[in-house]
C-alpha cells in the first residue's frame, strides 16, 4: 500500500467526533423528554427502579461514611492504637454497620407499638372531642339565639360517623393491601439488602473507586478543565458532608433534649410527656433536619398527638418547642454547623421551599445544599470574571453588611 493513502488516525478529528456524539445524544434525549413524555416518564421510572439498590447504596454509603471515619481515627487508631489502617478501617465498618441496625431494630420495637397506642387513643377520644365542641357551640348559640348554629353542629356529628366509619374499613383494606403487595414487599426487602451490599463496596473502596472516577474524567477532558471539574465535585462534596453531618450532630442534640425535657415535665403528672416522649423526640429529630420549617413540621402533629390527653399538654409542648428551637437557633445550631452552607436565610428558604415542590420531603433535605453548591460555584465564576475586568467588587461582609476595603498597596 501506498504510503500516502495510508489511514493515520488524528487526535483532533477524534475528538470532533467524540464531541458530535454526545451532543447529538443530550439533543436527542432533550427532544425525548419534551416531545414523548409520557414514554419518556416511563423508561425514567424503570431506570430508576432498577437502579434504586445502587443509589440507596450510595445514600447509606454516604450518611455512615461520617460515623466510619469517627470510628476509625478516634476509637481504633487513637483509642486501641491500630496501627494497620486496613484492619481499623474494616473494623469501622463493620461495628459501623452492627450499630445502625441495632439502633434501627431497637426503634423498630419500640416505635411501633407506641404508634399503634397513640392512634387507638386517637380514635377512642374522637367521640369526646366531637361531643365536647358540640357542647360548646350549644352554650355559645344559648348566649347568641340569633345565630345557627345547626349546620355546623350536623356537620360535625357526620363527621364523626364519617371518620369512625372510614377507620373501621381501614384494616380490613390494609389486610387486603400487604396480601396483594407482599410480593412487592420481598422485592423492596432484596433491594435494601443489596443496597447495604453495595454501600459497603463503596465505602471499602471508596478511594480506589475515587481514583477510577478521577483517571477517567482526565482521560476525556483538557486537563485545565478536568482539574476545574474535580474541584468542583470535592467542594459539592464538602459543602453536602458538612451541611449533613452538622445537622445530624444537632439533630441528635435536639431530639434528646426533647426527650428529656418531656420526662422532666412528666414527673409533674404532665398527661401524655412521659407516654409519647419516645415517639416525640423522634419526630422532632428526624423533622429537624430541615431548616426553619422542620421544628413545624414535627412540632405542630407532635402538639395534636399530646391533645389527646389534653390541650393543656399541647400548650406546655408547644412552649417546650418554642424554647429548645431558640437554644438551637442561637446557640447549638451555630456552634455545630457555623457557616457551612454560606446562604443567606431567604435563599434557604427558597431553597427548601423550591425542593419540597419538586421532591417533596427529600427535595426540602437536599435543597439548601445543591443551593449552596450552585452558589458556591458562581461566585467563583463571578470573582473570576470580576478579576479579569480588574474590577473589584467583593461581597459584604457578613456581619456588618459594609463592603470589605482592599488591603492598601505601596506606591512607587
Amino acid at each position: 500500500m501506498n504510503e500516502k493513502n495510508k489511514f493515520r488516525a488524528s487526535s483532533k478529528y477524534f475528538t470532533i467526533s467524540i464531541y458530535t456524539i454526545v451532543t447529538t445524544i443530550i439533543i436527542a434525549a432533550v427532544v425525548k423528554l419534551i416531545f414523548f413524555w409520557n414514554d419518556a416518564s416511563v423508561i425514567i421510572h424503570g431506570l430508576l427502579s432498577t437502579l434504586s439498590p445502587f443509589i440507596i447504596g450510595i445514600i447509606i454509603a454516604f450518611l455512615i461514611n461520617p460515623l466510619i471515619n469517627w470510628l476509625r481515627l478516634t476509637v481504633f487508631m487513637r483509642w486501641f492504637r491500630i496501627k494497620r489502617k486496613t484492619l481499623a478501617n474494616a473494623l469501622s465498618i463493620l461495628v459501623a454497620y452492627a450499630l445502625v441496625i441495632f439502633v434501627i431494630i431497637l426503634a423498630m420495637i419500640y416505635i411501633i407499638p407506641e404508634i399503634m397506642n397513640s392512634l387507638t387513643l386517637f380514635v377512642e377520644k374522637i367521640p369526646e372531642w366531637a361531643d365536647a365542641i358540640i357542647r360548646f357551640i350549644n352554650n355559645f348559640a344559648q348566649k347568641h339565639p340569633n345565630m345557627n348554629f345547626q349546620y355546623v353542629i350536623s356537620s360535625i356529628g357526620n363527621a364523626d360517623t364519617y371518620v369512625k366509619d372510614s377507620l373501621d374499613k381501614l384494616i380490613p383494606t390494609l389486610t387486603n393491601t400487604l396480601v396483594v403487595t407482599g410480593v412487592s414487599v420481598v422485592r423492596y426487602i432484596f433491594n435494601f439488602i443489596v443496597a447495604v451490599i453495595v454501600s459497603c463496596y463503596l465505602l471499602i473502596d471508596k478511594k480506589k473507586q475515587a481514583r477510577s472516577i478521577k483517571r477517567v474524567i482526565y482521560a476525556f477532558m483538557p486537563e485545565e478543565k478536568a482539574s476545574r471539574f474535580c474541584e468542583i465535585i470535592r467542594h459539592a462534596i464538602t459543602i453536602f458532608s458538612n451541611f449533613f453531618d452538622g445537622k445530624m450532630v444537632d439533630s441528635l442534640i435536639i431530639g434528646l433534649l426533647t426527650f428529656l425535657s418531656m420526662l422532666i415535665i412528666g414527673l409533674f403528672r404532665v398527661p401524655g410527656f412521659t407516654e409519647c416522649a419516645l415517639l416525640i423526640s423522634i419526630i422532632v429529630c428526624v423533622t429537624n433536619m430541615i431548616p426553619y420549617f422542620g421544628p413545624f413540621l414535627g412540632g405542630i402533629p407532635c402538639a395534636l398527638l399530646l391533645c389527646i390527653y389534653s390541650p393543656k399538654s399541647g400548650l406546655i409542648f408547644g412552649l417546650l418547642i418554642i424554647i429548645i428551637q431558640q437554644l438551637d437557633g442561637n446557640v447549638i445550631g451555630p456552634k455545630i454547623l457555623g457557616d457551612s452552607t454560606g446562604l443567606r436565610p431567604l435563599w434557604v428558604i427558597f431553597a427548601i421551599t423550591i425542593g419540597g415542590w419538586i421532591a417533596g420531603i427529600a427535595g426540602m433535605f437536599l435543597g439548601v445544599p445543591c443551593l449552596a453548591v450552585v452558589s458556591g460555584i458562581m461566585e467563583e465564576i463571578v470573582d473570576g470574571r470580576l478579576k479579569q475586568r480588574d474590577i473589584y467588587m467583593p461581597v459584604l461582609d457578613k456581619e456588618s453588611g459594609a463592603q470589605k476595603k482592599p488591603p492598601r498597596q505601596k506606591r512607587n
